[in-house]
């Protein structure tokens, strides 16, 4: 009887003590939910950090981005208007010259007619780059206009890209359009210098013809390279987008590069891979 009251007396002992278990099990487990509970609210704020930093680089790029769009649009403008008048100017007076060359009735010599001819070309290239510019709207004024609307309705990341898509391609633009300044320039200078090399040779000429060649030429010489030289100086919408790229910040977020290499050794030969991620 003694072992048999023994292990009945451990069972009811074991069954007493048997709810203390679980209690303390979940006293224990209570407080990882408690854990779980709280650690979702500093995840949520480590997850909505890049969020934050994105939002206010593009804010500040959008407002930089505004200033710089006014000003390159205000400035070529400007730039323009007196484009046109140059050109206008210069075509209409070389025009001017060239009928006062062709029309006379007994022409000098053939030199003068020569003279005739090149400042009718010269001066329908001005005229028409003069016409071109004054009657054309640039597309800085449009993009500007484009810009506004869009900031009303509150600018996204993807439309700021958009945005310097633009600004970018219109810096490649405007590059362009400097050289063809350029070449234009220096074709007047070269044509300054021919008729001041040209001049003295003809007998026919009088003191007044003379003259006459020696002064074109030099204006040409001159106002070309005047024009030469001007075009190495970068226009608005060159300058907006250097100091975009210069002042801009950097949005967040990782960046993936990768790249291929040729791998050769004395075993052989074949083609590595690395990337950063």
């Amino acid at each position: 009887m003694r072992p048999i009251s023994t292990w009945l007396l451990t069972l009811t002992l074991l069954w007493a003590s048997a709810p203390a278990a679980p209690a303390s099990a979940q006293d224990a487990n209570s407080a990882p939910e408690t854990a779980e509970d709280e650690a979702p609210g500093a995840a949520d704020v480590i997850a909505e950090e890049p969020d934050v930093l994105n939002r206010d680089a593009v804010a500040y790029n959008a407002e930089l981005l505004d200033g710089l769009l006014e000003r390159s649009t205000q400035q070529t403008i400007r730039e323009e208007t007196w484009a046109a008048a140059l050109g206008i100017t210069g075509g209409t007076i070389m025009l001017g010259l060239a009928t006062w060359r062709l029309v006379e009735d007994e022409p000098h010599s053939q030199y003068s007619r020569g003279l005739g001819v090149m400042f009718i070309t010269l001066g329908m290239t001005d005229l028409t780059i003069g016409v071109y510019a004054a009657t054309r709207i640039p597309h800085e004024k449009r993009r500007l206009d484009r810009w506004a609307r869009a900031r009303e309705d509150g600018i996204t990341d993807i439309e700021l890209a958009h945005f310097e898509g633009e600004l970018q391609a219109s810096h490649e633009h405007r590059q362009g359009e400097r050289l063809l300044v350029r070449w234009t320039g220096l074709t007047h200078a070269l044509a300054g210098v021919l008729v001041l090399a040209y001049t003295p040779f003809p007998d026919s000429l009088n003191r007044k013809d003379h003259v006459s060649g020696y002064v074109i030429g030099g204006l040409f010489f001159a106002v070309g390279m005047a024009t030469f030289a001007t075009s190495f100086r970068d226009t608005p919408s060159e300058k907006a987008w250097q100091d975009y790229n210069s002042r801009k910040k950097p949005m967040p977020g990782h960046e993936f590069q990768w790249g291929v290499a040729p791998s050769v050794s004395k075993q052989g030969a074949g083609i590595s891979f690395g990337g950063a991620f």
